[in-house]
């Protein structure tokens, strides 16, 4: 969450803790209570979304091993089927065989996966041929479980990447019906204790969002020189 979005959920996450604190004063109104109740359940909403948001998808990872699993089964694959390549006078197979390591890692993903799956069809099409180079179906297995494995997760970042993309907007959304009952149910309800309890009713509509300012400006060094300017100024006035 960006600066503007936190500071707006610290805000909300005041004013119900400080509500929670104060609730003598006014869990005798039934649709005050049930208001804080989706206040609170919004809140939690947000707080799961967000904790969702910002949790490191381990997608990425998990491409980048299967890469690297997929590419050193192919290269030993090459490497044993270009020696069939060599004496069976193969072009097409040499071809196809005729790669390095850094040539796998070059490719893109696509094209590693293309490459692989022309290697495997050809190994299992020379796999009687292989076990005299002592390839036997196991490795032909394996590799197919490796390429199985990399076409899975190089899906699965773009996935993750659209999850998230989902959740930032969702968010801002989450953080608006918060503050939307807030402002609509909650506080309107509070200012109508102001006919027994005077005192309480403003201060709490506002003592959270009072607490949020002043975080802001000890977080500010300059809006902080600015305040303790202005207060200079107006004292000296006095």
């Amino acid at each position: 969450m960006n600066t503007e979005l936190t500071n707006r959920v610290t805000m909300l996450k005041a004013t119900s803790s400080y509500m929670a604190e104060k609730s003598t004063l006014w869990n005798s109104m039934a649709r005050l209570q049930t208001a804080m109740t989706d206040f609170n359940a919004e809140i939690g909403e947000i707080d799961a979304a967000a904790q969702q948001h910002g949790t490191p998808n381990g997608a990425t990872a998990d491409k980048a091993n299967a890469r690297d699993a997929l590419e050193d089964v192919t290269y030993l694959m090459c490497e044993a089927l270009s020696v069939l390549a060599h004496e069976g006078a193969n072009n097409e197979l040499a071809a196809l065989t005729r790669v390095a390591r850094t040539t796998l890692d070059r490719m893109g993903e696509e094209e590693l996966s293309n490459r692989a799956a022309a290697v495997l069809a050809q190994a299992n099409t020379h796999k009687n041929d292989l076990v005299t180079l002592q390839v036997t179906q196991e490795n032909i297995d394996e590799m197919s479980s490796a390429l199985t494995a990399f076409n899975t997760a190089k899906k699965a970042p773009r996935t993750a990447t659209a999850n998230r993309a989902a959740l930032t907007e969702r968010l801002p959304q989450l953080v608006k019906e918060g503050t939307d009952i807030l402002r609509n149910r909650v506080d309107p309800m509070v200012n109508l204790f102001s006919r027994t309890n005077p005192d309480s009713s403003p201060v709490m509509r506002t003592r959270a969002r009072l607490w949020i300012e002043r975080q802001r400006i000890r977080r500010n060094p300059c809006r902080r020189s600015l305040r303790r300017h202005h207060e200079g100024a107006v004292g000296s006035e006095e």
